[in-house]
């Protein structure tokens, strides 16, 4: 019986770790803190590097040139969905990355509101006003990335 219990225990923190939206892409580096999201083939980044103070931006992939779903469009929005319906819309200006990169990347400025949207969100999704909404991810684990966005760049 404690076997079984044990296994089940595993089986559900395993579960738990899995059903994490935001993953930690830099484990054990001191000096920088960068989280990522995936979706659709698409790869979302946030990050920062010690004393800097913004949120770096890299969106990467998919089947189509990101430039082309964006319609030329560099100025995107990111939207941050609460669980009781409100919602956060924080701007972002972006940079494409041609050839085999396909990326694009920015810096997203989040303000003391915007940290709690992050941390405590239910959803993010990335549009543009001609191109619609192009990404889009859940948040959970966001609370922690946040927790280390704060303890090592001082957000």
């Amino acid at each position: 019986m404690r076997k079984i219990l044990l296994a089940m225990g595993l089986s559900m923190l395993a579960s738990a770790a899995v059903a994490q939206d935001w993953v930690d892409s830099t484990p054990a580096q001191p000096d920088r803190a960068f989280y990522e999201a995936r979706n659709g083939g698409k790869t979302l980044m946030l990050g920062c590097y010690r004393s800097q103070q913004h949120l770096s931006f890299t969106l990467l992939g998919g089947a189509e040139p990101l430039h082309a779903s964006l319609r030329g469009e560099p100025a995107l929005l990111v939207w941050i969905t609460l669980s009781d319906g409100r919602t956060g819309r924080y701007a972002i200006d972006t940079e494409y990355l041609g050839g085999g990169d396909n990326a694009l990347i920015g810096k997203l400025m989040l303000g003391s509101e915007g940290k709690q949207f992050f941390a405590q969100g239910t959803e993010l999704s990335i549009s543009g006003s001609d191109a619609g909404t192009f990404f889009s991810t859940g948040l959970s684990g966001s609370a922690r990335a946040m927790e280390d966005f704060r303890a090592t760049c001082g957000l």
